[in-house]
């Protein structure tokens, strides 16, 4: 019988944004099925791809008919169908509830619009021929100033959103790729990001992924 969830994701699994979107199915305990697609073959472009995803990007998640583009999108529509997992604060009614929620989008987002436009910057300024050494010293930078907002977060509490949740997911999932690739620690600085980062690490879920190849 076939899995009713299945992920399209990266040749890379620990790639960011396939990366997030296992550790969250890890969470949850969700059965279904990792499909690898090679975009740099032109796998993003065969017609059945583009079905269900018109950008012909990677990831998407198909849950029975339904196909869902876009990794944030992915991780919210997981936290929804999935409230046992307590990814997401509970929608109540409350302002307090409401207010949480968009916190958790809040750092969602600048996993996805801060941290790794940094990174892919970094990291084509230093593999282009020549290397462009003051475009990469500029993506440091960002990647530096971003860090300082989490560390103001982080040290007022062990998760960035009250209990863990999808933010953290997301973050440490971006922050796994800085720390694979920068030649010196970026989290070495910054303490309470640090001690957040190690928490997150030592999750099941996050072992789980994280082992995998």
């Amino acid at each position: 019988m076939s899995k009713s969830l299945k992920l399209f994701g990266s040749t890379n699994p620990r790639s960011f944004n396939t990366l997030k979107i296992r550790c969250a199915l890890a969470e949850i305990g969700a059965d279904y099925e990792f499909v690898p697609v090679d975009v740099a073959k032109g796998a993003g472009r065969a017609p059945e791809f583009l079905r269900m995803n018109a950008h012909g990007k990677i990831p998407v998640l198909l849950d029975g008919d339904f196909a869902l583009p876009e990794s944030d999108a992915i991780l919210w529509y997981l936290g929804e169908k999935f409230p046992d997992a307590k990814l997401l604060p509970l929608a109540d009614g409350s302002d307090a509830a409401l207010q949480a929620r968009a916190q958790v989008i809040r750092f969602c987002d600048i996993a996805s619009t801060a941290f790794y436009p940094a990174y892919s910057d970094w990291w084509n300024a230093t593999n282009a021929t020549p290397p462009n050494p003051l475009a990469a010293d500029s993506a440091l930078v960002k990647v530096n100033r971003a860090l300082g907002v989490l560390e103001s977060v982080l040290a007022g509490g062990e998760y960035l959103v009250g209990a863990f949740s999808l933010a953290d997911i997301s973050m440490a999932s971006i922050l796994f790729a800085l720390k694979r690739r920068l030649p010196l620690d970026p989290l070495s600085e910054f303490q309470s990001v640090k001690a957040w980062y190690a928490r997150v690490g030592a999750r099941p879920s996050w072992q789980q992924v994280i082992a995998d190849e």
